[in-house]
């Protein structure tokens, strides 16, 4: 009997309680159905037996058919030269390469035999490695004592018997990257390595951590060196560097105490004298980290054809007795003073772009002409500290007003960014009207940013609707209002509260 001709079609689905005759009934007419349901079974049991039969066939076959195949592979057929091309394209860009499996060059050698042959015998892939510093609380001892020098007091300062030496030395002949950092009679001996030592030696970083220059050292005077980086207590007008052949050069040296005062350290004038003596130059930054009484302007300029990175950090200094000393045809960016606000400066090197920490000036007269000399600023960072008091007054309105026709400072200027103190007097109407006016030159703004401390006094978004449809960017920072959303519940939990 089908199930179709069921006369409890109509109870199925349903609440219905059937009585003990169709109980009956209904056993009845589920025999032949079951029965059928059991054949149905059988059957799909012996097709899956047949097709996991099938795909045991195929999975042979496939693995035979992959195996030809792979030896026909393009990748095979790739010349070992451009096979390593390929190697040093994945090492990383920004950073050395890592002492981890899951990246290259730790991972080349997992692919198969002959890429790590190729992999393993190329030096240059090899040539940078970061290792991190080691834990000290879970390195294993064995491990530790290679590394757990820094507080020994009895270090022999031999080179042979220094700790680190045995391992630079093995491969200092092939060292074009160094960088040290320690108690500074500490890394002594390993300052003392000469060209014989490291021929191919270009970049040098050094951070010391003590109040004395290091002495006894050979590595300075390597003729190789093109790029150095110093953080110490020394004049590094002492030191005994091939200026002339430097191209990168990021200066940070202290003063450090002896019996006889105060010694090392650099002024602004030694600075200067620091560019005088590095023509080739392309990146400088130099921390000024005394102050000196101005001195006589030295009459020799500052010729530095290749520079295109200036930063000057650190003590106030007196700007104008270089900036007219300097030539330097390409340069694209100066910083002056401390200035940690990150924005979106430019990379295209046809910008000149300037980050100004406006405490460095003492009077706008001072400012006007700084922004005088430098006439092809396109992207312009001031920062006004609001800690100086004696210098926010050169943050108002006349000063916005420096921008706008008939001065029209910066000509070329297309990116303005501005951070006001709470008591600089420059209004939303100087605002306004120093976007209009550069909008009407014929190189007009792109871009202007402004982070105020005071509360808004005119909504500008609406003026500038027009401009902004056309692609200008405007973002207005100011301080979030005082007062706080309404609280229907607020004092209900307060003592005192009625209930």
């Amino acid at each position: 009997m089908s199930l179709s001709d069921s006369s409890f079609a109509n109870r199925l689905n349903t609440n219905y309680v059937p009585s003990h005759s169709e109980i009956l009934e209904i056993r009845a007419l589920l025999v032949d159905p079951t029965e059928e349901v059991a054949r149905v079974d059988a059957q799909i049991e012996e097709m899956e037996l047949v097709l996991t039969q099938l795909k045991a066939k195929r999975a042979v076959l496939q693995q035979s058919i992959d195996a030809h195949k792979a030896l026909i592979s393009p990748m095979r057929l790739i010349p070992q030269d451009i096979l390593l091309e390929i190697f040093f394209a994945c090492l990383p860009s920004e950073h050395n390469a890592l002492i981890d499996p899951t990246e290259a060059p730790l991972l080349l050698g997992r692919i198969c035999r002959h890429w790590r042959s190729v992999a393993y015998s190329a030096p240059m892939l090899w040539s940078s490695l970061h290792i991190p510093t080691p834990d000290y609380l879970n390195t294993p001892p064995h491990i530790l004592s290679l590394f757990d020098f820094t507080n020994r007091v009895d270090l022999n300062p031999d080179l042979e018997q220094h700790p680190l030496a045995p391992q630079i030395l093995a491969v200092s002949r092939r060292l074009r990257w160094l960088a040290l950092g320690g108690d500074a009679e500490l890394i002594r001996p390993i300052l003392q390595l000469d060209s014989r030592n490291l021929p191919l030696l270009k970049t040098f970083r050094m951070q010391t951590m003590s109040n004395q220059a290091p002495s006894s050292t050979n590595i300075f005077e390597l003729a190789t060196l093109e790029d150095v980086a110093l953080t110490m207590s020394t004049n590094p007008l002492t030191l005994p560097l091939e200026w002339s052949k430097l191209r990168i050069l990021h200066l940070e040296c202290h003063i450090h105490w002896t019996e006889h005062g105060p010694e090392g350290g650099l002024d602004f004038d030694g600075a200067l004298d620091v560019l005088r003596r590095c023509p080739n130059l392309e990146w400088c930054e130099m921390r000024v980290t005394k102050y000196s009484e101005p001195s006589g302007s030295n009459p020799s300029p500052i010729i530095l054809p290749r520079l295109h990175t200036l930063v000057f950090s650190g003590w106030e200094f007196t700007l104008q007795k270089w900036i007219s000393d300097l030539v330097a045809p390409n340069l694209s960016f100066i910083q002056i003073g401390d200035v940690n606000i990150p924005w979106s400066r430019s990379n295209d090197e046809q910008h000149f772009s300037v980050d100004v920490d406006l405490h460095r000036f003492t009077s706008l007269t001072s400012l006007r002409e700084f922004l005088q000399t430098f006439s092809m600023i396109s992207h312009l960072h001031l920062v006004a500290n609001s800690y100086h008091p004696n210098h926010i007054s050169l943050l108002d309105d006349e000063f916005m007003t420096l921008f706008c026709p008939p001065h029209s400072l910066c000509p070329k200027l297309i990116d303005f960014e501005i951070i006001v103190p709470p008591s600089a007097r420059v209004s939303d109407a100087a605002v306004l009207a120093f976007i209009q006016a550069r909008m009407t030159m014929s190189i007009p703004l792109q871009r202007f940013h402004a982070r105020f401390n005071r509360p808004v006094d005119l909504d500008l978004i609406p003026e500038l609707q027009s401009f902004i449809s056309d692609g200008l960017q405007v973002n207005l920072e100011y301080p979030p209002p005082r007062w706080r959303s309404f609280k229907a519940r607020d004092g209900l939990d307060e003592p005192g509260t009625f209930h």
